[in-house]
């Protein structure tokens, strides 16, 4: 009966792990890969408005503005000053943006805050919007990579996005390695979705969306994942998000620990609820032929890393040999994984050498499982993170 009790148990910790290390090793393996293009035809008019939802982001509404400007100075850029109880407006407008109010008390979430400003870009006649957080700066070519790219035939584009590490925060080892988690996440894995055909995913940041893809796929998601939620229904439709990896957004890195729990528990704790609703349609979808629904299906039951070495570690109490060879091969996936991401950064020595705070990072994460499980009710709200002011 022990033995039996034991072999269940590691069954049940394989099934458990498996879409996160069946999901890391397509996206190493589509990294050997270029990008795929939306299919050639004829280029079509795009015009294109920059849509920045903020909540009490009046320390930083006018760097992003201004960032943004910079890239692109005809673009119009809307901030949707939502639910706001400081400056932002008066800040925005001052940096040189279009102002839209959202004042109420009823429609809480970032998905509202992002329809508003869609109905406002759309009503002066833009045809596709790009969708900004109010803490972030992008690059030179951003408007134009994306503006390109739909032009073309994408209805749906991602560019890439990282967190931007202060000089303070860029020595901290900590920092550093959530800097680098962050990267395999929104980057590696990416790219090589992209590599593979797969839809590369949305990251509630740097994407872009045409109109006539927002009327076939409304834009009514309100949740605290509404990114990983309407990215579940564009794969649904059989509707991929492109790549663009040469422009990037970069947003500021949480203030302080407690900033940075809020804020990873409240992204974990939404994909739960994402993928308990998503599963039996993504499933639909895959039945129907709709292929790339396999890896989303994948992704959004993936444990995050950190959680899924925590389980691989689990595993060596249980006298199961084969359970074993299984943690080993998942170990390697691992060792892959967090090399390619080192190697996507500007310093992969430094990135690999903050890997020596991985197990104090393991603990952390298991500390805020409580939090994350509260994230993941469906009652819970968008919150601004608080960050540091940026330098003058």
């Amino acid at each position: 009966m022990e033995q039996f009790f034991i072999l269940a148990l590691a069954v049940i910790m394989a099934i458990f792990v498996s879409p996160l290390f069946f999901d890391l090793a397509l996206c190493i393996a589509g990294n050997l890969f270029r990008a795929r293009s939306p299919r050639p035809q004829l280029r079509r008019a795009i015009r294109l408005a920059v849509i920045v939802p903020a909540h009490d982001e009046e320390t930083m509404i006018a760097r992003t503005v201004l960032s943004l400007k910079a890239a692109d100075a005809d673009t119009p850029i809307y901030v949707v000053a939502h639910n706001c109880s400081d400056g932002t407006a008066k800040a925005a407008a001052k940096a040189g943006a279009q102002v839209v109010e959202l004042n109420n008390t009823l429609l809480r979430g970032k998905g509202a805050a992002l329809r508003h400003g869609f109905a406002a870009a759309f009503a002066d006649g833009a045809n596709a919007v790009l969708v900004i957080d109010a803490d972030s700066l992008v690059s030179a070519n951003l408007i134009h990579a994306t503006q390109s790219l739909l032009e073309q035939g994408a209805d749906a584009v991602q560019c890439r996005y990282e967190l931007e590490l202060t000089e303070t925060r860029a020595t901290h080892p900590m920092s550093r390695l959530r800097a680098l988690a962050f990267r395999g996440m929104n980057v590696l894995r990416a790219r090589g979705r992209a590599g593979l055909g797969f839809s590369t995913g949305l990251f509630g940041n740097g994407f872009a969306l045409t109109a006539s893809l927002l009327d076939r796929v409304a834009f009514n998601v309100n949740s605290i994942a509404e990114d990983v939620e309407y990215h579940t229904r564009l794969v649904e439709q059989g509707v991929p998000v492109y790549w663009i990896g040469d422009a990037f957004v970069h947003a500021d890195s949480p203030a302080s620990s407690k900033a940075q729990a809020t804020q990873e528990a409240r992204w974990e704790g939404g994909r739960v609820r994402v993928a308990s609703r998503a599963t039996g349609k993504l499933l639909d979808a895959l039945l129907r032929g709709k292929w790339r629904a396999l890896e989303t299906l994948a992704d959004v039951w993936s444990l995050p890393l950190s959680r899924g070495i925590l389980a691989l570690l689990l595993t060596t109490f249980l006298a199961v040999p084969w359970l074993h060879v299984f943690a080993l091969a998942c170990a390697a996936i691992t060792l892959l994984y967090v090399l390619q991401s080192a190697l996507l950064g500007k310093e992969p020595g430094k990135d690999l050498l903050a890997l020596a705070a991985a197990p104090l990072y393991l603990v952390w994460k298991a500390l805020i499982t409580p939090l994350v499980l509260r994230q993941s009710r469906s009652r819970a709200e968008w919150a601004r993170t608080k960050r540091e002011a940026p330098q003058p």
